[in-house]
Formats: C-alpha cells, structure tokens, sequence
C-alpha cells in the first residue's frame, strides 16, 4: 500500500485545514510534508518574522499504515505516542496543538485571558480525557523514573524513543526504548540512560540502564558502534 494513505490524508487534510479554526485566518498557517524519512511526516508551523516556527508534528509509519504523534501530559509529566484512527482525530489534535502554541506564546508574552480559556474546548482539561477517550495513546511511551540519588546529571539532549517490532516465527516481541544523554556535573563523565520496555510472547520486562563513561572514551564508543552497523552476520 506504500504512501497511498499518506498522500489521500494530507489532500485531505489540505482541504478542511482552512475551515478547522477562527484563529487561522489570523495567522499564515504553513502545511508541510516530509517524505525524506524514513517515517514520513505532516508539519505544521506558523509563519513569524519570516520563520517556521512548528507547533505539530504527524508522522506516518508505511509498514503498519498507521499516523501517530507524541503529546507530553504536564499533569502526569509523561510522554504518549497518539495514534490517530481517521481524519477528525488528526484534526482534533491538530487544532489542540494550534492553541496549546498559542497559549505558550501568551505566556512568553505575560499575556492571560481566563475568558479565552473558559470558552476553548480544546485548551481546557476537557481536551486531555477526549484524548484519552477518542485517541489511541500508546502508555509504552510514558516518560520513565530517573534513577534515584541522580541529580548531579544534567541532561543535554531531548527525549529520544524508538519502537521495534520482531515478528519472528519463534517469537512475537515488540519494544519500546527510551534514550536520554546527559552529564555528571561532579565528574564530567558523560551518561547515557536507558530504557527499555520489552513485551515478548504476552510478558512485559523492563530494564534501565545508566552508562557512565570518560570523554577520552566517546570517540572509541562511536568507532565501536559503526563497525556493528557494518556488520554482517554470515
């Protein structure tokens, strides 16, 4: 089925952008697709002062045929891959995402209308349980327990996650991995933290791991790490 569900979602979505929100006529919506990666990709921004600045990201998987996004909770401080099961979800979340930047942008500029919050459905606390409710959210995704006794860490990258599916004959496993990297602000040490939930044949493990190592060390760690990509097992 390759990008054909791709391509009728984003005509689709090109077509009833213009009528989702009030609010669009009074800012230069951009609509951009991504089809480079490997996950192709829907990209919403708003132009300002010449500049893209994004406010929603929808991927694409080819080989499930699924569109998905992340959605940070602040409530429960978690992390959630949203699946979107047809068009009025995506578009749901896309108009959420659209006020959500608004709302980040009033904050920046100490500007608080309680009215504004009052009559928006899709910025009060009603948005998170229709979420919940109408949207798949894949919990594998929720932003795991640091260990303790950690705070000299400081972390310098985002979340990063990455989801494998082995469909094997001999097993039926999938697994969701959580990276972070950060510094040990005592040593100068970096660290690499991570996660990994893994489900295989109907039970569910996790493991976490923190890897601490020396900066002389960094350079041997990539030389390793790009001789097993080009590996071959024979």
């Amino acid at each position: 089925m390759g990008l054909e569900w791709f391509a009728r979602m984003e005509n689709a979505v090109r077509i009833s952008l213009p009528d989702l929100c009030e609010g669009f006529d009074e800012v230069d919506i951009l609509f951009d697709t991504d089809t480079t990666e490997q996950h192709p990709s829907f990209n919403f921004s708003v132009d300002s002062d010449g500049e893209a600045d994004e406010f929603c990201n929808v991927f694409f998987d080819p080989i499930n045929q699924e569109f998905y996004s992340y959605h940070f909770d602040d409530e429960a401080e978690l992390h959630a891959k949203v699946l979107f099961a047809n068009l009025d979800q995506m578009l749901s979340y896309i108009h959420a995402s659209f006020h959500d930047y608004l709302d980040e942008i009033d904050e920046l500029n100490g500007i608080i209308d309680d009215e504004d919050f009052e009559d928006d459905e899709f910025v009060d606390e009603v948005f998170a349980d229709e979420l919940i409710d109408n949207i798949g959210i894949d919990d594998d995704f929720d932003d795991p327990e640091f260990p303790e006794n950690e705070d000299h860490i400081e972390w310098i990258t985002n979340d990063k996650y990455i989801h494998i599916e082995d469909n094997s004959p001999d097993v039926q496993a999938n697994y969701s991995i959580y990276y972070k990297l950060g510094i040990d602000q005592e040593t100068g040490d970096g660290v690499i933290y991570r996660n990994t939930i893994a489900k295989e044949n109907g039970e569910e493990t996790e493991e976490k791991v923190l890897l601490y190592f020396k900066e002389e060390e960094a350079s041997y760690l990539s030389e390793l790490i790009s001789e097993y990509q080009g590996y071959r097992i024979k």
